[in-house]
């Protein structure tokens, strides 16, 4: 069961990168349509490469995305209460 828990966080914490860097995206001017494509292509990176890389990743992309404020982006996307705006 402990296993599963784990899993789920993995998988929540990824979805917040991902949404993160979706958010960087469209800042650029991309158009949203493809925001789920992007997604998409984002997370295969994370899944794709092996577990010591992924833990690499996620270390600089937490770090960079949280000192870029791509967290502040989403909160703000979403209106600060999980996206029930």
């Amino acid at each position: 069961m402990i296993e599963v828990e784990a899993i789920a966080t993995d998988i929540l914490s990824l979805a917040a990168v991902v949404a993160a860097y979706v958010g960087v995206v469209k800042g650029y001017g991309i158009n949203p349509k493809h925001s789920h494509v992007i997604a998409l292509a984002i997370a295969a990176v994370f899944v794709l490469v092996p577990d010591f890389i992924q833990q690499k990743l996620l270390a600089v992309s937490v770090v960079g995305l949280t000192a870029s404020g791509a967290y502040q982006y989403v909160k703000k996307r979403d209106g600060g209460n999980g996206g029930n705006s």
